[in-house]
């Protein structure tokens, strides 16, 4: 599916061509505080797969050594979390209009997920060791 989004003020705008209808839900407390609850991310996307237009825009801030966070700074709208190990980019679900036929399937960080979150959806849920274990296994 094709996604095109912006942040709230229009200055940075993300296009990506084809991506995978699949929404994953991070829980950990970096991404609560970033996103202000919960991030729902798109699949990872590598740099030569989206267009970002307003680059002058973003503000990046290194949140640890192995990532760091885009966001607005016009309007302060988070825009994405990009791992550098693998330099993937993961845009926030609410920056796109179009993905209502995308569907949640999985929640990192479960043991991080404060007690009122509750999704319908049956999910994979992986807890912070669990997902690090699986991350680096199967970088390997």
């Amino acid at each position: 599916m094709e996604v095109k989004g912006s942040c709230l003020c229009g200055a940075v705008k993300i296009n990506i061509p084809q991506i995978a209808e699949e929404i994953t839900v991070c829980h950990c407390h970096m991404c609560q505080k970033f996103f202000g609850g919960p991030f729902l991310s798109l699949a990872g996307v590598l740099p030569k797969d989206f267009s970002l237009h307003g680059e002058e825009q973003i503000q990046r801030f290194m949140s640890s050594e192995w990532a760091e966070r885009g966001s607005c700074k016009t309007c302060g709208s988070s825009l994405f979390y990009h791992s550098l190990a693998d330099d993937e980019y993961y845009f926030p679900t609410g920056l796109f209009d179009e993905i209502d036929q995308a569907k949640l399937v999985g929640e990192i960080f479960y043991d991080q997920k404060p007690a009122f979150f509750h999704y319908q959806e049956a999910t994979e849920k992986l807890t912070e060791e669990a997902f690090l274990q699986k991350l680096f296994n199967d970088s390997e």
